[in-house]
């Protein structure tokens, strides 16, 4: 049987004396300072308590205190139906409880402990988010807390998004995608308890999906460019994505070691891309057409040309090195804007977005909306209209699900018109 008592520890001198808890059980014991001290003659020796001076109740509740707090670790310990130690009872009674960290303290240790992990696009939308919810606080004179994140804080945020920031609704959805990321992180830290959040959501609307006809993409691999070549390379590189599915991520980091060839069923060679997704990190084997092992032949024998005018030791030096001569993203989506105007792609496209319930079209020449990941759409959408089937096309784009790649299917109006034509028409007889 424990027991908890309350003693005055001796000193030398004749003035306050130090009050220690001692806790004994099973022959072993622990001592406390309280950080607390009284005068002999104040103090209570059956009791175990300050007796006769002011701040006594305060010293009493104190006490009073540390023994509750150890009756309630042995208690903790007796329920979690587990034999326990004595050094469990002082570990329990000296663990410090953890300050629950406010709404913006834990999103701030978030994005700080994750920064090793995720993706530098990932941090920035986490941040972004961070910054509208500051702008919350500001814009309705308030202070936000997990608990004050209900359907109310759901409207009135809604409408700082579209009213006051005007975001479309397509970005209001991903803002309220990346949110409910974060408090999924808090809820699964315990530090979160309010599950409202999971019902904040916005439809997001299909908006006009940037990509190349076929013809479009011939026009621009065929465009002469040899007086400029930075948008050469551009136009390389975009059609490389455009031949292959890959994402520029991954065009990025394709070196030759990548490249290897395969024997086919009936004997014959083929060449092939086997490498890890940089977003998924699976190993991906993608075949590769003659225009993609072109545009490499073309990289490759400028590589060779200059290893070999440095030192002739070609073989050893192409290790590692980076198939195409890639820019970052954000040049890259100016720059392939210039090389396809520049190829005359300038089919006006009608964009719309919404801000709130208001309906905005706007119209612009292709070329204008013409992206790095419209290469990987072209591929697809190329690739479904000559034939590819498209749990094969699922494949070379390494979706794992289905649905995933049916995002990409989009038929032009040219070709349903034919097929209409095709299955109705008229017969002669």
């Amino acid at each position: 049987m424990s027991t908890v008592n309350f003693y005055l520890d001796k000193v030398q001198d004749s003035g306050k004396r130090p009050i220690f808890l001692v806790y004994q059980d099973r022959g072993r014991k622990f001592k406390f300072f309280t950080k607390e001290k009284v005068l002999p003659k104040y103090w209570d020796k059956k009791k175990q308590r300050a007796k006769n001076v002011s701040d006594a109740p305060e010293i009493n509740d104190l006490l009073d205190h540390y023994e509750s707090k150890l009756k309630r670790v042995e208690r903790q310990l007796r329920m979690s139906n587990e034999e326990y130690t004595f050094e469990d009872v002082k570990m329990g009674f000296h663990q410090k409880k953890e300050k629950k960290l406010s709404l913006f303290e834990y999103f701030e240790k978030l994005i700080e402990q994750v920064k090793a992990t995720h993706k530098v696009k990932s941090l920035k939308e986490y941040r972004t988010v961070v910054n509208d919810l500051k702008e919350y606080q500001v814009f309705y004179k308030t202070t936000l807390t997990f608990e004050k994140l209900n359907m109310e804080f759901f409207s009135k945020y809604l409408t700082l998004l579209t009213e006051e920031k005007e975001n479309t609704r397509n970005t209001v959805a991903k803002k309220l995608s990346t949110l409910r990321t974060l408090l999924n992180y808090a809820t699964k830290a315990k530090v979160n308890t309010n599950l409202d959040y999971k019902d904040f959501k916005v439809k997001r609307i299909e908006t006009e999906k940037s990509f190349l006809t076929k013809k479009e993409l011939f026009k621009l691999y065929n465009l002469e460019l040899s007086e400029n070549k930075r948008l050469e390379q551009v136009r390389d590189v975009f059609c490389f994505g455009c031949f292959t599915g890959l994402r520029y991520s991954d065009i990025e980091r394709l070196t030759f070691d990548d490249i290897t060839t395969r024997i086919d069923t009936d004997g014959k060679e083929f060449t092939v891309l086997n490498f890890h997704v940089y977003k998924t990190k699976d190993l991906l084997m993608v075949p590769l057409n003659e225009y993609a092992i072109e545009i490499i032949k073309r990289y490759r024998k400028k590589a060779v040309a200059a290893i070999s005018v440095i030192n002739g030791n070609t073989k050893k030096l192409m290790i590692g090195k980076r198939v195409l001569p890639v820019i970052s993203n954000q040049k890259m989506n100016d720059y392939v804007k210039e090389v396809c105007k520049i190829a005359e792609i300038d089919t006006p496209i009608v964009v719309t977005k919404y801000i709130g319930v208001n309906r905005i079209d706007t119209t612009h020449p292709k070329h204008d909306l013409i992206s790095s990941h419209a290469a990987r759409r072209t591929f697809a959408i190329v690739s479904l209209e000559q034939g590819m089937r498209v749990e094969v096309l699922q494949r070379i784009l390494g979706h794992k699900s289905i649905r995933t790649t049916m995002k990409y299917v989009f038929i032009m109006e040219e070709v349903k018109n034919n097929e209409m034509q095709k299955a109705w028409k008229k017969d002669k007889n």
